[in-house]
């Protein structure tokens, strides 16, 4: 690599490394919360397979889990390609009603070939419904709430490797802990509304843009390397399930702390978890038994930063760039590449398990290497990139709403222009579509942005997010003046 090719990536890994979030609790709109917790609830099924389903019964010559793992995740994208966004809220209510039939179906069943195949079936309707409910996870909530969801998934999945691992309940625990996931998601979907999703924009012109492109890599990537794990041997030991919860939980709290505390960029929570993963895989070279082995299993719980990451950070840039079409279509191929992502190490397990270790370390350290090489395309087109301050503000839909109900912005100084481009602003759009749109200057849009900021007593766009999204700010009272 050219001299100058090193210094530039050392330059964005620096950058990027300095680079902030900015999220606020007060942001959480507690009407959201089913949108919230739906997304939890469904994923976590997807990590705990190898406590639900016996390896003793087979089909097609592969085991349960990497059976029902890959109908989760076929299903999952199947299903959600049928999906309208007038429609969303109505097959979610569907999905809710074959996901519990199916389900208790293959509770009442006994094991054998025909209860493998109800739970491929319950595996692909839950699988639907996590694929809608990641379309309200990216669409529906704001930064600070799809944060707080994607945490609640590591700390629902923690809790049930801990509480498995010690057996505080009894050994049908984690059926018991499934069904109080699955009645949740049920509930969750069913409560679904279709105005929830009528804000959602129908970006037109979305196309696969670098920024996404460099997002869904990370998405898959994490999901590819963890698989691996699943299939090493003892993955699934009392001893191993308790390091991994108690790390896990430790590590999401370290994730909220990096997040609300001290502002790290959400960049950082990517390379620990690469670094984490693949000093996990290279400690399993060392002996079972080995003080080596127990710290692995311990450092593994640093794969909830994983997913924290991946599913913040989709939301985050699919929200600015996407729309439900190429949304779906995304989906759809993540969902099947995380298939296959079942099914290589499955089918490694079961003819050359020596070398599983060899394939984990050298996987995770080759996607980790390529991510590092990207570091400057990073910097470029998510976190410096001109839209990048929508990472330092809360989303604006449903203030935007109070905003034009309660003509607000008449009662602050500004001019009719400044009026539209504060709206603008809000909406997330950066000067240059502002200018675009209003057949202005990019030079005339930011002298009146340097007005605005002026006039409203705030340095920049996060803290203008800030103080139209505070509760301190009355819409109700203004809107009263405005009607006096």
């Amino acid at each position: 690599m050219p001299e100058q090719g090193k210094k530039k990536i050392l330059a964005s890994i620096l950058e990027l490394f300095r680079s902030k979030d900015c999220l606020n609790i007060r942001n959480v709109r507690f009407q959201h919360l089913k949108y919230m917790l739906i997304f939890p609830l469904a994923p976590v099924f997807a990590n705990m397979q190898e406590a639900l389903f016996s390896n003793s019964v087979h089909l097609i010559g592969l085991d349960g889990m990497t059976l029902v793992g890959s109908a989760y995740c076929v299903g999952a994208g199947l299903l959600f390609a049928l999906t309208k966004l007038k429609t969303i809220s109505n097959i979610s209510h569907l999905l809710a009603i074959t996901t519990a039939i199916t389900f208790v179906l293959w509770l009442i069943m006994p094991d054998s070939q025909l209860n493998l195949f109800v739970a491929m079936l319950f595996a692909v309707s839950l699988g639907g419904c996590a694929a809608c409910a990641s379309f309200a996870y990216v669409f529906v909530l704001n930064n600070t709430e799809r944060f707080i969801g994607a945490a609640l998934i590591s700390l629902f999945f923690a809790l049930n490797q801990l509480d498995f691992g010690l057996s505080i309940v009894s050994g049908i625990f984690s059926k018991i802990y499934l069904t109080a996931l699955v009645t949740g998601t049920c509930i969750c979907l069913l409560l679904y509304k279709a105005r929830d999703f009528s804000d959602v924009k129908d970006n037109s012109k979305a196309t696969l843009n670098p920024a996404l492109k460099l997002t869904l890599y990370f998405f898959i990537a994490h999901y590819f390397v963890e698989t691996f794990y699943t299939y090493l041997p003892g993955s699934s030991t009392q001893a191993a399930v308790i390091a991994n919860g108690m790390t896990g939980i430790l590590v999401i709290i370290l994730a909220i702390t990096l997040q609300f505390i001290t502002k790290r960029s959400i960049w950082n929570m990517c390379n620990l978890f690469f670094i984490a993963i693949i000093l996990t895989y290279a400690l399993y070279f060392t002996q079972e038994g080995s003080a080596f082995r127990s710290v692995a299993r311990f450092i593994h719980g640093f794969e909830q930063l994983g997913y924290i990451a991946a599913y913040y950070l989709l939301g985050c840039v699919f929200k600015k760039h996407g729309n439900f079409r190429l949304f779906k279509r995304c989906l759809i191929i993540v969902l099947l590449i995380n298939a296959m992502a079942y099914v290589i190490p499955g089918i490694i397990s079961v003819h050359a398990l020596n070398l599983l270790p060899l394939v984990a370390t050298f996987t995770s350290s080759l996607v980790f290497i390529i991510f590092i090489l990207m570091s400057p395309a990073y910097s470029k087109y998510l976190f410096f990139a001109d839209w990048s301050d929508d990472f330092n503000c809360s989303d604006m839909t449903e203030s935007l709403r109070n905003l034009e109900r309660s003509g607000i912005l008449g009662n602050l100084g500004l001019s009719p222009r400044e009026k539209e481009i504060t709206v603008f602003l809000l909406s997330g759009e950066i000067s240059k579509h502002i200018a675009e749109k209003l057949f202005i200057s990019i030079h005339t849009v930011n002298f009146h942005i340097k007005n605005i900021y002026k006039k409203l007593n705030v340095r920049n766009r996060a803290e203008l997010f800030a103080k139209f999204n505070s509760p301190d700010l009355s819409f109700s009272d203004h809107k009263e003046d405005k009607e006096s």
